[in-house]
């Protein structure tokens, strides 16, 4: 004869395992989501508060200026487009596969080479210039050549030949029947674009640099980069939200 109860105090050390789980882990993601919002509502909401101010007319503190890039020192070259600029960035990443102990498949990609590099430039308009500090700067930048490849489907011939010439000793002989995608974006010469940063007086002149506000290069415009954040500010809201309730569920497991 088969008894139950064993079964049942399994069923129920397993639960107490899960609300344990719950009510530890959901609270403690709670605040770290919470710290993520507090801190991505503050930039967002410091970003609609601060207008562009032509370059002659910045003051000490947060700032948005529109201009256009230029630099005293021979520029970079991208290596796809071969354009003259002060950034880039080559990106190739591969999708790779993991297996469950379900036997479930899941696809994720990785990076597999990146090639960033930046130099020190200045933004220019009508009425001034000012220098951007590049040690801590974030671009937000529009893809300016995308590909992908895979099986029976090689990279073109010009992608191959600087993926083997330049890239040859990373990649250690390429293998072009692996599922790849490819992206390039650059900041190139007297290009337009927006920059939010901390804005102080450089001997005459002015340079942005992160502080309250995060230093930031975008050629999407100003209400791209503000939409960005005003996304994230919901996101993390969420999962503040869920992280919350789920420790509330786990209390209510241990104590019904």
């Amino acid at each position: 004869m088969n008894h139950p109860i064993p079964y049942i105090l399994l069923a129920e050390s397993d639960a107490n395992i899960v609300a344990y789980i719950l009510l530890i882990a959901g609270p403690l993601l709670a605040m770290v989501f919470f710290y993520f919002w507090r801190k991505t509502k503050r930039t967002r909401d410091l970003m609609i508060a601060t207008e562009t101010s032509p370059i002659g007319q910045l003051t000490e503190g947060p700032a948005e200026i529109r201009g256009r890039t230029a630099t005293s020192e021979a520029p970079l070259t991208s290596p796809w487009r071969q354009q003259p600029c002060v950034h880039y960035c080559f990106h190739v990443e591969e999708q790779r596969s993991s297996t469950d102990s379900d036997g479930h498949t899941t696809h994720h990609w990785a990076t597999y080479i990146k090639d960033e590099q930046t130099h020190p430039f200045v933004v220019k308009d009508d009425t001034g210039q000012a220098v951007v500090d590049s040690s801590k700067i974030k671009f937000v930048l529009e893809e300016d050549r995308f590909s992908h490849s895979g099986l029976m489907n090689d990279a073109d011939s010009g992608l191959q030949q600087l993926l083997e010439s330049r890239y040859n000793k990373k990649t250690k002989g390429w293998i072009f029947n692996k599922t790849l995608r490819y992206t390039e974006t650059a900041l190139e010469l007297d290009e337009e674009v927006y920059v939010f940063g901390e804005a102080s007086q450089l001997g005459d002149g002015w340079m942005l640099r992160h502080g309250t506000m995060p230093l930031i290069v975008s050629d999407k415009g100003d209400a791209a980069v503000e939409k960005s954040y005003s996304t994230k500010v919901i996101v993390f809201g969420v999962l503040t939200l869920l992280s919350a309730a789920a420790g509330c569920a786990g209390l209510y497991l241990l104590v019904s």
